[in-house]
């Protein structure tokens, strides 16, 4: 746990010494729970609301922070009503986690930054020798078969794990008329307590093994780990065939008026 709490915070600070985030911005939490409460509190956030479907294993306190009920595939709150969004693990229990993503982006007025599992070869590999899983079975079974699911209910998610490219096709799609920043942090979190679970002495030795190289094999392979943070920042740069015009936008074809003749299309 310790090591996602790092990661979690380590790109938050990131992010503050870039002056892409700040400390004072407001934050809206989507699918949160006691750790977004702590890494927020860690990194300095004064200004946060920390929501969900439902409190977060049972968790109802998050003071200093408010917490609130929402449904991060439908947010009823206004656009750019928040600095940034926030989701930490929680895009691949949504049914459609790329409607999380353009929900984020509607409502923020700064950036979204979302934590999530990276679609490496490490990871597919991992999958393939089952140490791994396409499907979030372990919070399923620790539950009783209760929660932790599907949109938090007892149905094991799929996991959704993401790419750099596919991230960014999701919010330019979105979010066509200007040109935006992006940003990518890259970890490794070995979690040990389930491979402890295992009745297979092999599946618990290889997890204590995989657990003692984490700080070390991210630096070698950064983008084969299982922690990736990916950041969409907007920004008042209008794509180069586009101008504002009382308040609308207008196409502008000067630059494309250079490479084609209108009058030869047939």
């Amino acid at each position: 746990m310790a090591l996602r709490m790092n990661f979690y915070v380590e790109s938050l600070r990131s992010l503050i010494a870039r002056n892409i985030l700040f400390s004072d911005d407001s934050v809206l939490v989507l699918a949160g729970g006691s750790h977004d409460r702590a890494s927020l509190l860690e990194a300095g956030f004064s200004n946060v609301v920390i929501s969900n479907l439902e409190y977060h294993a049972g968790q109802t306190e998050y003071a200093p922070y408010p917490w609130m009920r929402l449904d991060a595939e439908k947010l009823e709150i206004d656009d750019d009503s928040y600095d940034w969004v926030i989701i930490h693990a929680g895009l691949h229990h949504l049914a459609v986690p790329a409607q999380g993503v353009c929900e984020m982006f509607r409502v923020c007025r700064k950036g979204i930054l979302c934590f999530e599992a990276r679609d490496s070869l490490a990871m597919r590999i991992a999958v393939k020798v089952t140490l791994s899983s396409d499907y979030e079975l372990e919070p399923a079974f620790l539950s009783g078969g209760l929660t932790g699911g599907y949109r938090n209910g007892p149905i094991p998610n799929y996991i959704y794990r993401w790419t750099e490219r596919e991230f960014e096709k999701v919010v330019k799609s979105f979010y066509p008329a200007f040109q935006l920043d992006f940003h990518y942090f890259y970890g490794l979190s070995v979690s040990l307590q389930r491979f402890e679970m295992g009745r297979s002495p092999l599946r618990r030795f290889i997890g204590r093994f995989l657990h003692s190289i984490s700080t070390i094999f991210p630096q070698i392979f950064p983008r084969q780990g299982n922690q990736f943070g990916m950041v969409a920042v907007k920004t008042n740069r209008l794509q180069p065939w586009l101008t504002m015009e009382g308040g609308r936008f207008q196409f502008r074809d000067e630059e494309l008026s250079k490479k084609y003749d209108r009058t030869k299309y047939v």
